[in-house]
């Protein structure tokens, strides 16, 4: 094995611990929501000890927080952050590989995330082959939807990809959509609803620990086929 095999060994190892302890986070993230519904039970008997009126008020405004804000916070905030992650290993895998090849990363076409795996696939990389490929590639116009407008699907331009997604559960890997099926559930992570500026794109937090999953295993089998990709001659450097 080569020295770059060992720097995407090492890499693949690195991604692996941390989107792991990612995943974990995510995993335990709601239970905040369980920990400030226990206070604020609390609270009323507390501050309202006598006065069933303004303790119902006081739990009409807490409860929608409890119930619908900080639910759709927490997904939203730990998909960012973990499809953030995501990319900065993308990025350090291109950065390796460009010590590596003649092509520069700045060559690929687009920008971002599609930059980045434009490059691969011009040094020959065939993300096709790259297990969860097809899930990473939801994920990313999931995030970009949810990023733009809060979800609004008007705004989007990838508005039917999102939908057929969505209705599909395509989002989800076969793995997972099998087991779904065979339970009789619905593909309930990621739903389309009504709202009062039209169709909004809306994600629960377990369809951001999926994601947490999908991207971890998805770039440690990039970092493999980079691996093989040496190791069988096709270095465009020699």
């Amino acid at each position: 094995m080569d020295v770059t095999s060992d720097k995407l060994e090492e890499l693949a190892e690195r991604a692996y611990r941390e989107f792991t302890d990612v995943s974990d986070y995510i995993w335990k993230s709601p239970r905040l929501i369980e920990h400030e519904t226990g206070l604020e039970v609390k609270k009323l008997h507390t501050y309202f000890p006598n006065d069933q009126k303004h303790a119902k008020i006081r739990w009409h405004f807490e409860s929608n927080k409890l119930n619908s804000v900080f639910p759709y916070l927490i997904a939203i905030g730990n998909l960012f952050s973990v499809m953030s992650l995501f990319e900065s290993y993308l990025l350090l895998l291109a950065s390796e590989l460009e010590k590596h090849t003649s092509i520069p990363t700045k060559s690929a076409r687009e920008q971002g995330v599609n930059r980045l795996f434009n490059y691969f696939k011009d040094i020959g990389i065939n993300l096709d082959q790259v297990e969860l490929y097809t899930q990473v590639q939801a994920a990313i116009k999931i995030r970009n939807c949810l990023t733009h407008a809060s979800g609004l699907l008007t705004w989007s331009i990838e508005k039917q990809e999102l939908k057929r997604l969505q209705k599909s559960g395509t989002y989800l890997s076969k793995k997972h959509r099998s087991l779904r099926k065979n339970k009789g559930g619905e593909y309930d992570e990621v739903r389309i609803v009504t709202s009062g500026l039209g169709e909004r794109l809306q994600i629960n937090n377990e369809y951001a620990f999926v994601v947490s999953g999908y991207l971890r295993d998805f770039f440690i089998g990039l970092c493999q086929s980079a691996t093989s990709f040496k190791q069988n001659g096709n270095d465009s450097s020699t």
